[in-house]
């Protein structure tokens, strides 16, 4: 039952030759059931043997991801790889066929991958330096057509020099400028700035000249220049014109609009002195604009050649070769990973493993396979050893695809001890119907199921799909059985969408009142004193005044016996533990008492409340004792008689419910006393057979200092301080402080966690109340109209009332129920017996660490 508990393992040695240790690592990674112990968790991983192999692959794995970048850019389709054992089989078959040693077959792959690296970062650089100069061509070409639409041919004739100041320009038009052109010497700032710093720009040249400065922009198109480092991504730019009077270049305003031209990176370009050298410079620039495009164009193709390499599917693999690339990369980082936690000593590698049970034939006949296979390497050798420290073995728990995410939802909160009972065999039962309980309606139970059913049969289909419930598949046995339970739990309360359903037939019928309160009054009356609704709940109980009221009754009471039987398989869980691991302390003095206590007080509770639902009250409903009122008068009042009673004249259940509580207190000095006192005690003899054992360790190195040298005493001192140190005398202040926070924690806990499992109620209570809600406002309006204006409104309130189920109910109900499910597992369940405190069996696999790196990253 490798469910139940964890797999047995066995501790062994695992000794490699250095010069086969990539050859056997490579046939033990395939095997998918060894856990690789590291010999020194404290050494960081760039101090080790193997470090710089790993960094190499980590290089390489950069540069394919730049690779794969520009492939992105240039919309070539990667085909990712969906069987990873086809890919190691593939590699296996490569390095064998390969008349070099096996692990220079990355030397292989570094080199061939540095060469077409640095190939394509030489073309994608010249790729942007022929962009960057296509930008400047398509920016100048932009400044001498704008700006002759702005300026117009007057700016090409010569004028006299009037000195800076003496001109404000400030509302002047440009028309009116020309007119001045003749008599003033104006000067000009033509270049290209973004659209989004013009704003901007205009303001500070305004503030800098004070407005005696002209100025006009144009826009550039918009698909013409592109930014070679945002991926080629458009830039809007614009060509502004700044027209300013004074002469020469080295007067204020132009060293002012020169250094508002650096900050804002301008580029600034001159306008030709004529109108022939205008022409001369256009034409110069129109054919520079050709050969750069075709430039372009050769470099693009040349660059799609590299990246059509790495995205072409070569014979005998099932990926790109780009995803090839990355996978062998990925495997051969795990593989020198795992090297590094064996400890190198000279020409051979040690180290230690954990092995399931039966296992060991395997790594054997996989080593033998290694000589087998690599003729004239030396093979490894595999030794059973006692496990060295105190460290437990890792728990290891097969999983298929069921029983996958129930074990996530234990895992989440805490990994089992080694050999302890599991939670997650139970949660795959307990989880779906606790979820079911909360969630219990008959319509949203079978959508929710019918989504389990679509997920499970087409489960193939939509895998290979882009459908976004690819990402629901992994849970969707566990949807199934939500659905299912929900389905189950609503003909319980026999509720569908918050109307009941008279499936077969009800036990009650109308007649005339008793004591009308007005003419023609009816009141439901039995038809037979023996009629029974055959199963859940008669639906005339969704038709009375007090509807609510008896609902959260039996709701209520019904939430507090699921918890309480919950709580109490919990506590035998602990007492089998106990007696798996032979801790008889824990199961005379925790365990049994525990469960005496758990059934004296909240088992008697379920009793009543089971008893009170057995007696036929009809008639009599005055007489029926409450049940919290029972178990109040049990703590308050002890001894005092019942009235009104459950059973007989109250004297019997006085004595019983006295009797019941005498045993429950008397449980609680059992579990605090005892078990601090005995472990006490324990401690005790071991510190003293531990002090007699070191006194005679040191008698004999007092003898061995005499008659040996220095470095063997050395050796000696040292393991026996090693040894001592390991023993470590807990105090017994210690051990009682713990089982006081114990006992207050189990008796205080019983009554918050059988409280907390009235959150079945609640949630329960609160979806019903929602579906009313939804219906009546939605539906019942247009239902109750009939007729055309009746049907309009059932139309538009069908629409609303789908989008609020969907919404309010389908998924945030789901995810509420879902949640509160967890806690209750999490908090009220596990923590009787689950200590949480395990690590897992971390297999070294090939196909889990490519598998997980196989499946593209979401952008």
């Amino acid at each position: 039952m490798n469910f139940f508990r964890s797999q047995t393992m066995g501790y062994y040695k695992l000794i490699i030759p250095r010069e086969s240790a990539w050859n056997v690592m490579n046939e033990l990674a395939e095997l998918d059931c060894i856990h690789f112990v590291d010999y020194d968790p404290t050494l960081p991983m760039i101090n080790r043997p193997f470090a710089n192999y790993i960094k190499r692959c980590d290089d390489l794995l950069i540069k394919l991801q730049l690779i794969e970048h520009e492939m992105k850019k240039y919309y070539k389709k990667i085909t990712y790889c969906k069987d990873v054992n086809f890919l190691i089989k593939n590699f296996k078959q490569i390095i064998k066929e390969r008349s070099k040693a096996s692990h220079t077959y990355l030397d292989e792959i570094e080199n061939d991958i540095d060469k077409k690296h640095q190939q394509l970062i030489e073309q994608s650089t010249n790729m942007e330096n022929l962009h960057e100069r296509r930008n400047k061509l398509i920016e100048h070409k932009s400044v001498l057509l704008k700006g002759e639409a702005l300026l117009g041919q007057s700016f090409f004739q010569p004028a006299n020099y009037v000195a800076e100041g003496y001109v404000n320009l400030q509302g002047k038009e440009l028309d009116d400028i020309k007119v001045l052109q003749g008599s003033v010497k104006f000067n000009y700032l033509v270049g290209v700035i973004n659209k989004e710093d013009q704003i901007r720009f205009k303001r500070i040249i305004f503030r800098i000249t004070k407005g005696n400065a002209w100025m006009n922009t144009m826009d550039i198109e918009s698909d013409q220049i592109v930014d070679t480092k945002n991926d080629d991504a458009k830039i809007i730019k614009s060509v502004f014109v700044v027209v300013y009077p004074g002469g020469g270049g080295s007067n204020v305003i132009t060293n002012k609009l020169n250094k508002i031209c650096e900050s804002f990176q301008v580029a600034k370009y001159t306008f030709p002195e004529n109108n022939m050298v205008f022409q001369e410079k256009l034409r110069s620039i129109e054919t520079e604009l050709v050969e750069t495009r075709n430039l372009l164009e050769m470099t693009k193709n040349q660059v799609e050649a590299y990246l059509d390499d790495f995205q072409r599917v070569y014979q005998n693999s099932n990926c790109s070769q780009i995803e090839e690339l990355k996978l062998f990369l990925v495997k051969e980082k795990y593989l020198y990973t795992q090297l590094n936690y064996l400890r190198v000593q000279g020409s051979v590698l040690y180290g230690s493993i954990w092995l399931p049970q039966g296992a060991d034939i395997k790594v054997d006949s996989a080593l033998r396979e290694v000589q087998t296979i690599y003729e004239g390497l030396p093979t490894g050798q595999l030794q059973i050893s006692p496990p060295e420290g105190t460290k437990p073995p890792p728990t290891f728990f097969e999983t298929n695809e069921i029983t996958w995410g129930f074990q996530e939802i234990v895992n989440t909160y805490g990994m089992p001890r080694y050999k302890e009972i599991n939670p997650g065999l139970f949660t795959v039962m307990t989880f779906p119907f606790l979820f079911g309980v909360m969630f219990a309606d008959i319509g949203h139970g079978f959508c929710l199921l019918l989504l389990g059913i679509y997920l499970c049969v087409y489960n193939r289909e939509i895998k290979e799909s882009d459908s976004l419930m690819k990402h629901a598949l992994i849970v969707r046995h566990m949807v199934l059985m939500m659905g299912f339970w929900a389905f189950y739990n609503g003909w319980i309360y026999n509720d569908f969408m918050s109307v009941p359903i008279n499936l077969f037939g009800s036990c009650y019928k109308t007649q005339p009142a008793e004591h009308p309160t007005y003419p023609d009054e009816l009141e439901w009356a039995l038809k037979d004193e023996s009629c029974v609704y055959p199963f859940g709940i008669d639906p005339v109980w969704m038709c009375v005044p007090n509807e609510l009221t008896f609902m959260n009754s039996y709701k209520m009471k019904l939430a507090v016996i699921i918890g309480v039987i919950h709580m109490t398989f919990g506590i035998i869980l602990k007492g089998i533990n106990a007696i798996y691991f032979k801790n008889w302390i824990d199961f005379i003095f925790e365990f049994i008492p525990q469960l005496i206590f758990f059934t004296c007080t909240f088992g008697w509770m379920d009793f009543l409340i089971i008893y009170k639902w057995f007696v036929n009250w009809t008639g009599k409903t005055d007489e029926a004792p409450s049940v919290i009122t029972l178990m109040i008068n049990m703590i308050l009042a002890p001894g005092k008689q019942v009235d009104p009673p459950l059973w007989g004249d109250g004297t019997s259940e006085a004595s019983t419910q006295t009797a019941m509580l005498l045993i429950a207190l008397f449980c609680i000095p059992i579990i605090l006393l005892p078990k601090p006192l005995i472990l006490n005690s324990q401690n005790k003899k071991r510190y003293a057979q531990s002090a007699s054992n070191l006194t005679e360790n040191l008698n004999k190195d007092l003898y061995q200092k005499i008659n040996e040298d220095t470095e063997g005493t050395q050796e000696n001192s040292e393991n026996h301080a090693a040894s001592s140190g390991g023993e470590h005398h807990e105090e017994f202040g210690d051990i009682f402080v713990h089982q006081v926070i114990e006992t207050i924690e189990f008796v205080l806990g019983s009554i918050s966690n059988t409280a907390s499992y009235l959150r079945l109620w609640a949630l329960s209570l609160a979806h019903g109340q929602l579906a009313e809600v939804f219906f009546q406002m939605c539906l019942n309006g247009g239902i109750s109209s009939g007729g055309f204006v009746g049907a309009i409104r059932l139309l538009i309130g069908y629409s609303i009332f789908s989008m609020a189920t969907f919404g309010v109910l389908m998924m945030m109900d789901v995810m509420e129920c879902f949640l509160h499910a967890l806690r209750l597992h999490w908090v009220e369940f596990q923590n009787k017996f689950f200590k949480a405190d395990g690590y897992a069996f971390e297999k070294c696999s090939y196909a889990k660490v490519m598998q997980d790196n196989a499946v593209p990253k979401e952008e």
